[in-house]
């Protein structure tokens, strides 16, 4: 069902039941149940129109409701609705505490983004691209050797870790600029590495090979990305 991301399915109610009969009554097909994906909150790249937790919630809660109350009318015409699928990472803990959803759809927090740390600051990124600064144009700028084809293209910059006193403040296609605002930032030179946080990995991994499995400062594997390349 559509719930307000604007995408495929139907709409909640009347039209999820027609759609609900006309798959029991097809020949070959079996009705199981209902999915709906709950839209993130509409936002900017500024911290500052961010969405608060609480309105979040709130907003999640009345959404998957109407999922709810579309499970009980297919249900009162003598469907029987076994799977209910909603949720995300966003908020899978407002999904797994209402009673009737039997599946949350959480996918990105094993890896997270910027995108999503702000929403779910209790999970930590384990995925982050590694830059080096290949130029130090003046007293207060670094450039990175890592752009929009590395971090993936969004209206969010990939966020710099790990290094006080600087951000990263503009990417192109091949090239990333940190602002060295104070401190030891102003101490980086050519060859210094630099994790980057993409703002949102699924615009970020697909452009990878493998992904360098490491735990804690050792490297123990590569993980094979089937989707290298893909943009469908």
């Amino acid at each position: 069902m559509d719930v307000g991301l604007g995408r495929c399915g139907v709409a909640p109610g009347d039209e999820a039941l027609e759609l609900a009969r006309a798959v029991a009554n097809s020949p070959g097909l079996r009705f199981d149940g209902i999915m709906a994906i709950a839209p993130l909150p509409s936002f900017s790249s500024e911290a500052s129109d961010f969405p608060e937790r609480q309105e979040r919630d709130a907003t999640s809660w009345q959404v998957l409701q109407h999922v709810l109350e579309t499970r009980e009318l297919i249900e009162k015409n003598s469907l029987p609705v076994s799977v209910v699928s909603v949720g995300g990472t966003h908020n899978y803990d407002v999904a797994a505490g209402m009673a009737g959803i039997t599946e949350v759809q959480a996918g990105s927090y094993p890896l997270m983004d910027h995108l999503y740390c702000r929403m779910r600051p209790e999970f930590s990124p384990a995925a982050k691209v590694l830059a080096a600064v290949i130029s130090r144009p003046t007293g207060e700028s670094a450039v990175l050797d890592a752009g929009h084809k590395a971090t993936g293209p969004d209206r969010g910059l990939a966020v710099l870790e790990g290094v006080a006193g600087a951000q990263a403040v503009r990417f192109s296609a091949e090239h990333g600029v940190l602002d060295l605002q104070s401190g030891p930032a102003q101490n980086m030179k050519s060859g210094d590495k630099a994790w980057l946080v993409p703002f949102n990995l699924g615009l970020c991994f697909n452009q990878y090979d493998y992904v360098r499995a490491v735990r804690g400062d050792k490297l123990e594997g590569f993980w094979p990305i089937a989707g290298r390349g893909r943009f469908d």
